[in-house]
């Protein structure tokens, strides 16, 4: 989605989180022995999503990896959108691999000398990263590649582009990155869905896109072989397989010890820019993390991209009518943290350090790129 574009300068935010234990991954060094020096180690990973777009996004996308490389980076995980939405899907030619018999949409994206493969373009600035990089496909890169805004001869199917998209970006256990770590991914039908541990942390990642999830409404029947009907079948599936793999998270981080959990989406579940009707589909993901963040005893951060600006606040709620102080509306719940990260025409990145002797934990910072902030214009007169 292209919505808010305001920035929200939020000074460096803390989240509370308690250290605990569990197995460190050194990023740097190998790792003291013994349970307690291991979990002494600090470490630090990076956030990042919604860019290049446009022209003005190339420009400055090569200054955002290149600012990522001086920085010890234990990993790093990009939330979606590798172009933006008025960009075709330009794909190489390949055999289409689609839900429904016939396609709603002609095969009109294909890459040549002029335009592109968008893919490959992504996977290629994620390899000049030199630390691991985990990959969340955005809705740019499949859900709107159908957006009539293209104009038929720009369309493609966006399922046949998010078969495109796992086939090339998750064919093993591996990261992206120079240097890769082994992922645990979900299934061979749903290969972004990734989980790993490091640290006293457990991290998931999950396709919840923009433009309400896949989500079309309108009635299947009385449209057979149309675009409805694909993007419902296809919603009912991946909505299903990513509450399967939040529950699988948490009770991974119970079994291991983990005194975090976080997880990474593209789809901003709260963007007030979007309107309820356009949200509607996330209700059932927003109901999991309530009933897996209450139950769990450690704190839970949510990163998403989509809004495009930096943000981090506690959405998430009860379903109370009556809060604790005794207004009307729900109540927050306050071990759960959401991060919307930078993006569109605010071309800069987010770290988050990790702190084990630090009772707080997390420490999450901003890194504004000085080569890519514009040029102010002051009040006229």
């Amino acid at each position: 989605m292209r919505r808010r574009t305001t920035a929200l300068l939020t000074c460096t935010a803390t989240l509370a989180l308690t250290a605990g234990l569990g197995s460190a991954l050194s990023a740097a060094t190998a790792a003291p022995s013994g349970q307690e020096a291991s979990n002494a180690q600090r470490f630090t990973f990076g956030l990042f999503g919604d860019m290049p777009y446009g022209d003005l996004g190339h420009a400055n996308y090569p200054n955002v990896l290149a600012d990522m490389n001086t920085s010890n980076l234990a990993f790093s995980v990009f939330d979606g959108d590798t172009k933006n939405g008025s960009d075709p899907c330009y794909a190489k030619a390949h055999s289409q691999q689609l839900l429904t018999p016939d396609s709603f949409t002609p095969e009109n994206a294909v890459a040549d000398a002029t335009h592109p493969d968008v893919y490959h373009a992504a996977l290629d600035s994620f390899a000049q990263l030199k630390d691991p990089v985990v990959y969340v496909p955005g809705d740019n890169e499949w859900t709107d590649c159908d957006r009539t805004k293209l104009v038929p001869k720009n369309q493609s199917d966006s399922y046949d582009r998010l078969q495109y998209l796992r086939a090339l970006s998750y064919p093993t256990d591996q990261s992206l990155g120079q240097r890769t770590m082994t992922l645990t991914r979900q299934s061979a039908a749903y290969p972004e869905n990734t989980r790993w541990t490091h640290g006293p942390v457990t991290y998931l990642t999950l396709n919840i896109p923009g433009s309400n999830n896949n989500w079309l409404a309108g009635t299947p029947d009385t449209q057979p072989e149309g675009a409805v009907k694909e993007a419902q079948a296809e919603y009912t599936a991946r909505n299903a397989a990513n509450l399967a793999w939040i529950k699988a998270g948490f009770a991974q981080a119970k079994a291991a010890g983990s005194k975090g959990v976080v997880i990474t989406i593209q789809a901003d579940m709260w963007d007030p820019a979007a309107g309820a009707a356009n949200l509607d589909h996330y209700a059932d993901t927003k109901k999991a993390l309530f009933t897996e963040t209450t139950a769990y005893s450690g704190q839970v951060l949510l990163v998403n991209g989509d809004s495009h600006s930096f943000t981090v606040d506690k959405p998430l709620t009860d379903y109370a009518t009556t809060n604790a102080g005794g207004k009307a509306g729900a109540n927050a719940i306050e071990n759960f943290t959401r991060l919307t990260t930078f993006g569109e025409f605010q071309d800069h990145w987010v770290s988050v350090d990790v702190n084990p002797q630090d009772p707080q934990l997390f420490e999450i910072h901003q890194h504004v790129i000085a080569a890519n902030v514009p040029t102010y214009t002051p009040p006229a007169g």
